[in-house]
């Protein structure tokens, strides 16, 4: 009975999704991937909303040229990688040079826990045997003690 509702679950999910990636991009989903060309490091959207510059009202007259000609939301940002360069968009691609650039840091952090664990375990197992080698008495603590027993026998 539950295969069935978890399945039902998955394929509404799936079917969002298809309606999702089928519906036209709005205006708004572009201007909020671009970067705008002012150097105020804002995305079109928060810099027409903020500064109203020129660059971003040039950007959103071209997104909106380009959506009007029927293209998808990857048809207009590759227009724009096209004319402006990688750097009109407002998140890196996720291929090439760019997703080395996403995945390193993660790694590195990775790489360097996994380092961390192994000299703090090495550190604690040879803490562990020094407190054995402690415990146990060496044979020339065994030979100290027979001696001072006797001098302490011939004392009392």
């Amino acid at each position: 009975m539950w295969h069935k509702r978890i399945l039902t679950v998955a394929l509404f999910f799936f079917s969002v999704n298809q309606l999702a990636a089928q519906s036209p991009p709005t205006l708004q989903e572009i201007k909020t991937s671009l970067i705008c060309l002012c150097e105020c490091n804002m995305t079109v959207e928060a810099c027409e909303g903020a500064m109203a510059c020129d660059s971003s009202d040039k950007l959103a007259a071209e997104a909106r040229e380009l959506l009007a000609r029927g293209l998808d939301k990857k048809q207009v940002l590759a227009a724009f990688v096209g004319r402006y360069g990688e750097h009109i968009l407002s998140a890196p691609t996720k291929k090439g040079f760019n997703l080395m650039a996403w995945i390193t840091p993660f790694a590195a952090i990775l790489v360097a826990g996994f380092g961390i664990t192994q000299i703090v375990r090495k550190w604690s197992h040879r803490q562990e045997k020094e407190q054995e080698d402690q415990k146990q008495p060496s044979a020339d603590s065994a030979e100290y003690e027979k001696v001072l027993d006797d001098v302490l026998r011939k004392l009392d």
